[in-house]
Order: structure tokens, then C-alpha cells, then sequence
């Protein structure tokens, strides 16, 4: 049945658990709990990930010593992860632990990160559904720029939510996957090269006829336009 938007965002509301996310915890938990995919190995990493962010406190402790019980959810997050699924994952988890080391430096405390992707119980219909609610509840958007992730259809539509609901620009961070100079250029022309018919679809899945209906409904104008307007910041993150 076709569900009401009120009942979405009290589901999503009640998944919705970012994780306060020191360089420690999170080489803790690993790449397979933070981007793993949905099968079954990953799905209980995934579960580990997030009994983790439901503790209101990720203090550089290893994941196991976290009790398996779930807290309330948090009210709002400081950052949306974006990343791209078929970036390497332990390369994404360096770049995102280094990323967070400078943000405690810089601030003196840990930020909330809700890493997009799959998350344990939930379907990629489901959790395409909630994503606009996530998005909501995030301050800022860190996007984890691999050269992959242009052409993942599922990334590119994070983007466009960000700013089809007021996401502003200026409240955009974007940290390159892989720090040497030939992977660098090549997420710059990924970015400056997207175009919608690249990007790839998962297959014939009930998530990606959504997300193809969402992008017919918006435009491939305006869709194509998202990356586009990130360009600034990937050149800035590139330098």
C-alpha cells in the first residue's frame, strides 16, 4: 500500500541514529559496518554500527565493548555522509577518519555523522523512502568524492535532496577519497563530466524505478545541474 508522508517520517525518525564518530571508533567498526552493502555478513555489521550510534557517546572505544541495546534516536545529526558505494571502502574510511581528526582539531569535540547507504532492517525501497527525512535532520552535507560516485544514481540523488530542500551551498564539505594526484583529477572529471545517462542503475529493482521516476519528475535538466553546482567545492577540496 502507498504509505502516508506522516507515517514515513515517524519511521524514519525512529531509524535515525547518527554516530559520534571519533578516528578511533570508526577504524573500530571498520569498512564493512560503515559502507558494507546488504547482504547477509554485512547486515550484522551493519547492526553493530547501529547499536554504536545509538550510544550517545563513541568515545574511541572497540565496538564490541557497546552494550547490544538501542537508545532513542537523536533529534538531528551535524552531517550527511554521502559516498559512493563502489568506491574502495577501507580507502573511504581512511579519508573519513582523517576528515574527523581534523574536525576535532579545529572544534574540540566529535561530529554526529549519519553515513547514507544501507542500514540493518531496512530495505533500499524503504530506504529511499526515508532519505528525505534523514537529509532533514542533517546540518551539513560531507560528501566523501570518489570517482565512482558520479555515476552511482543513488549518490547523485542524496545531492539533489539536500537541495530540493534548502540545503545551501555554503553548508556543503567535500572530502577527496584517495590523496594521490591521478585519483584526484580523476573525481574532479567525474564531477565535471556527470550526465544522468551515465550513471549507473542497480538493475531492475523496485528502489531504482523510484529512483528513475524521481528523476523523470524533476528533470534531467535540473538533475544533471546538482553536480554541476558542486563543482566549487570538489576544485576547493581538490587544491
Amino acid at each position: 500500500r502507498e504509505r502516508e508522508p506522516q507515517e514515513l517520517v515517524q519511521e524514519a525518525g525512529r531509524a535515525f541514529m547518527p554516530l559520534f564518530a571519533s578516528e578511533q571508533s570508526l577504524r573500530a567498526l571498520g569498512p564493512k559496518a560503515l559502507f558494507g552493502s546488504a547482504d547477509a555478513e554485512d547486515d550484522v555489521l551493519r547492526r553493530r554500527l547501529d547499536v554504536v550510534s545509538s550510544r550517545a557517546g563513541g568515545h574511541a572505544m572497540p565496538a564490541e565493548q557497546y552494550a547490544a541495546t538501542s537508545l532513542p534516536s537523536m533529534a538531528s545529526a551535524d552531517y550527511y555522509v554521502v559516498h559512493g558505494r563502489n568506491d574502495d571502502p577501507q580507502t573511504k574510511l581512511d579519508t573519513l577518519a582523517g576528515w574527523v581528526s581534523e574536525f576535532e582539531r579545529a572544534h574540540g569535540g566529535l561530529p554526529s555523522l549519519f553515513i547514507g547507504g544501507v542500514r540493518a532492517g531496512i530495505s533500499p525501497v524503504e530506504l529511499l523512502e526515508h532519505m528525505p527525512a534523514y537529509i532533514a535532520r542533517s546540518e551539513r552535507l560531507l560528501i566523501l568524492a570518489g570517482p565512482e560516485l558520479p555515476a552511482q544514481l543513488w549518490c547523485v540523488m542524496e545531492c539533489y535532496v539536500w537541495f530540493a530542500l534548502g540545503g545551501r551551498i555554503e553548508d556543503v564539505e567535500v572530502a577527496i577519497v584517495g590523496a594521490d594526484a591521478a585519483n584526484i583529477g580523476a573525481v574532479v572529471s567525474a564531477f565535471d563530466a556527470f550526465h544522468v545517462m551515465y550513471s549507473l542503475s542497480d538493475g531492475d529493482t523496485a528502489a531504482q524505478r523510484q529512483l528513475m521516476a524521481a528523476i523523470e519528475l524533476a528533470g534531467i535538466a535540473q538533475f544533471n545541474g546538482t553536480l554541476r553546482e558542486l563543482m566549487p567545492r570538489v576544485k576547493e577540496a581538490a587544491d
